[in-house]
């Protein structure tokens, strides 16, 4: 997240004859980095990115106390200074207010005052100029002091039109399913539970609690007291809440990552004046403070031997303690063991021992530190393959004619209803983009066949290999399995088989099995026949049905190959296995014979090389009909064969061909 802060309002906090690109180069080097200064009708403007573990630099005051520990390491000098606030005394008398907070964690801290004798005016020229510089329009005093503050201090906040609080009761609660509020941007926004929001005595939502207030409860020109609000919420709620409307503010954008609760009394105090100063406005009430849980005192301890070990290089724990007290921290030195006590604004982000030795290193400075490469323990470490067995696989698949494809891994209800799949047995997302992306994919296929339909050309030979996500149950994450699937519109079964023998011949993989699913429960895969190697089921392959075909508006066969590529990888190796070539030749002799339908090939052929070790090649050469010529190789390693030798074995592979497949030799 990046912020925009001027240089003049900057130094309000800060002490120093640095120039703007001292204070650029200085912070960018030790903490957050400044992309560019912008030069704005003369006044210049630091647009800063902020690390996401730093919402306490989401600030000028932020800045400053960064810059009053970093500037003297570049001998510099830099003094932080006091914020200007005025201490917040009881009225005379008290305007009524009655909050309520159904649930502690919603709301860590909460603060209100009530201002009296409101006058609504544009803001002071200087602050209109920092607010337009930082990317927010001015709009009147009272919204405007909100704004500048949030930018100044780092502290949402927000203002209402105390009279419009209706009974003066606000209750902080969570909205139920189905609520609506029409929030100061006029947009009408549904509600969800978990959404932290606040009514008032009459059941009205008058804020989108750490998101946007509500139309009806805003500041207008006819406002004469102002409610405050200065707090923290549940960070995660905050978050969620986001998500699941779809969009995000500047103050959401804060409250999301954690705000500190003991810096709320400073706001309010820094907001009094500024009520005072801009508004003419009074206090008009008691502060309400309601804390249910006080932070409790955080110390975080390392010793000087770890300090060296991690930074590499030999630090005095005396220089760490007075990096670290710069820094904000209370320390103790006890035995080379520096005990730190951490501030409360890095109180979400200070929690173990290398947390304290990163703000010693960036502090003393990267820059400094040698640049000495880690010692190289071993250079034969085996590298992962798998990544080499995909580029393998992809490469293979190119060259064979086959495109890649990257879709979605979401796919929506009408999609899975064209293939027959139930949305049921698919993990659902919880806040989709769009109706066409609601469930994590459990196939590959569906996608691929509306990638088809999608294009008009005849010869489409398509692949995709990606995570399938396979529900394991509620309480725990899905199975991210990858898979490998080919859809083809050119090929015929035959020849996707052949494609199906070479790729597993190039991850050298030798024997394979294809032979019927039994209860298959996918309404998708029943036109289908298993891939199995070792009994260990791999895949699928087969025709597409026509009705889902139908449904999709293809016309023609599609044929799919569809393969569990961590199964798979299981038996592939790079080891490669020598047989030399016999000096004696073979003798090749085709046999044609008649065999019912519905018959797998694949198992004639293994029985045909069950019959003897003479047998050293079976292959289906020719179909018609019916009929089915295989090409028999028969060859020793010791000697000649002759027609005698052969003929036993020939006779022995009709008889079992004929018995085990109700077969018949062709004449």
């Amino acid at each position: 997240m990046n912020i925009q802060i001027s240089d003049s309002w900057l130094r309000e906090f800060i002490e120093t004859k640095a120039t703007p690109e001292q204070i650029e180069e200085c912070l960018s080097l030790c903490s957050q980095s400044v992309e560019k200064i912008i030069d704005d009708r003369g006044e210049k403007v630091y647009d800063i990115e902020i690390t996401t573990n730093r919402p306490d630099c989401l600030s000028v005051y932020g800045i400053a106390r960064e810059l009053a520990a970093i500037l003297p390491r570049f001998n510099i000098p830099a003094k932080l200074k006091d914020v200007p606030s005025l201490k917040i005394e009881k009225p005379r008398k008290s305007l009524p207010l009655t909050v309520k907070i159904t649930k502690a964690d919603l709301c860590p801290r909460f603060t209100s005052l009530i201002y009296d004798n409101i006058e609504i005016k544009p803001s002071p020229k200087f602050a209109q100029k920092r607010l337009n510089a930082s990317g927010i329009r001015a709009l009147n005093n009272v919204i405007d002091l909100s704004n500048y503050l949030m930018l100044e201090l780092g502290q949402p906040m927000h203002t209402f039109d105390y009279d419009k609080i209706l009974k003066n009761k606000m209750i902080l609660r969570e909205a139920k399913e189905g609520e609506e509020i029409i929030t100061l941007d006029g947009q009408t926004r549904k509600l969800h539970e978990e959404i932290i929001i606040i009514e008032d005595g009459k059941g009205r939502i008058v804020d989108l609690c750490g998101i946007m207030g509500a139309k009806n409860s805003e500041t207008d020109e006819n406002t004469k007291r102002v409610l405050l609000f200065v707090q923290t919420y549940n960070p995660m709620k905050i978050r969620r809440a986001c998500q699941v409307l779809g969009f995000r503010t500047e103050a959401a954008s804060r409250f999301e990552k954690g705000m500190d609760p003991e810096g709320v009394i400073t706001t309010m105090e820094r907001a009094t004046l500024l009520f005072k100063e801009w508004c003419n406005g009074t206090i008009g009430s008691d502060l309400i403070d309601i804390y249910a849980n006080p932070q409790k005192e955080k110390t975080v301890s390392v010793s000087k031997e770890k300090i060296d070990s991690l930074v590499g290089i030999d630090i005095p724990i005396t220089e760490s303690e007075k990096i670290l007290k710069n820094l904000g921290f209370e320390t103790n030195i006890e035995k080379d063991t520096l005990s730190c006590v951490v501030p409360h604004w890095r109180y979400n982000d200070i929690s173990i021992q290398e947390d304290l030795i990163e703000e010693i290193a960036r502090i003393y400075g990267y820059h400094n530190l040698p640049n000495v490469l880690p010692p190289i323990t071993t250079l034969d470490k085996p590298k992962d393959t798998t990544f080499d067995w995909e580029y393998k696989i992809k490469t293979a698949l190119k060259y064979w004619g086959f495109t890649e494809t990257t879709s979605y891994s979401m796919v929506g209800k009408n999609l899975l209803d064209k293939v027959g799949l139930n949305p049921k047995n698919h993990l659902k997302i919880s806040n989709p983009l769009t109706d066409d992306l609601v469930y994590l994919r459990t196939s590959l296929i569906p996608s691929l066949l509306e990638i088809i339909s999608k294009n008009n050309e005849q010869n489409i030979r398509i692949f995709e290999m990606a995570n399938l996500y396979l529900p394991k149950g509620n309480e725990n994450l899905p199975d991210e399995a990858m898979e490998l699937t080919l859809a083809t519109t050119a090929d015929n079964y035959s020849q996707l088989k052949g494609i199906l023998e070479s790729l597993l011949k190039e991850l050298g993989i030798a024997d394979f099995e294809i032979k019927p699913i039994d209860n298959w429960e996918d309404i998708l895969r029943t036109s289908m026949v298993g891939i199995y190697i070792q009994d260990l089921h791999i895949g699928i392959t087969g025709k597409i049905k026509k009705e889902f075909l139908d449904n999709f508006s293809i016309k023609g066969e599609v044929l799919v190959l569809d393969l569990e590529v961590r199964r798979l990888l299981k038996f592939a190796t790079n080891a490669k296995k020598y047989i030399p070539s016999s000096k004696y030749p073979s003798i090749i002799e085709d046999l044609s014979f008649v065999i019912p339908e519905h018959t797998f090939i694949g198992q004639v052929i293994d029985e045909i090389k069950f019959v003897s070790e003479l047998v050293k090649n079976v292959n289906l050469i020719d179909s018609f009909q019916n009929t089915r010529t295989f090409r028999v190789e028969y060859q020793s390693e010791m000697q000649n064969l002759s027609d005698n030798e052969i003929k036993p074995i020939r006779e022995k592979i009709i008889k079992v061909v004929e018995k085990k497949f109700q077969a018949r030799l062709k004449d």
